[in-house]
């Protein structure tokens, strides 16, 4: 299944939403084997999330060839540069 950038986005923050909750509800209850369960999930999604920011940022640099269909229709906006075209354009 190959997902937008902002659903995959959502589905893992929701993902690790959850397993914070379940690692902060082992850790008050004192359940070592659930607490442990959730570490290891959490570094998983740790190395599968370091992997996707890599690949999205890769995508997202200039000059790498990633059109609006490989970069998921994503446009970077510079604000610094519209804002000072904005201000020299309200000087003049």
């Amino acid at each position: 299944m190959n997902m937008d950038p902002l659903s995959l986005a959502l589905t893992e923050i929701a993902e690790t939403k959850h397993l914070l909750e379940q690692l902060i509800t082992s850790s008050e209850s004192f359940d070592y084997v659930k607490a442990k369960s959730a570490l290891t999930q959490l570094n998983r999604k740790l190395r599968a999330l370091g992997k996707l920011q890599s690949k999205y940022q890769r995508l997202l640099r200039p000059g790498t060839g990633g059109g609006p269909t490989e970069r998921g229709n994503i446009c970077v906006i510079d604000f610094k540069a519209t804002s000072a075209a904005a201000a020299r354009g309200s000087q003049s």
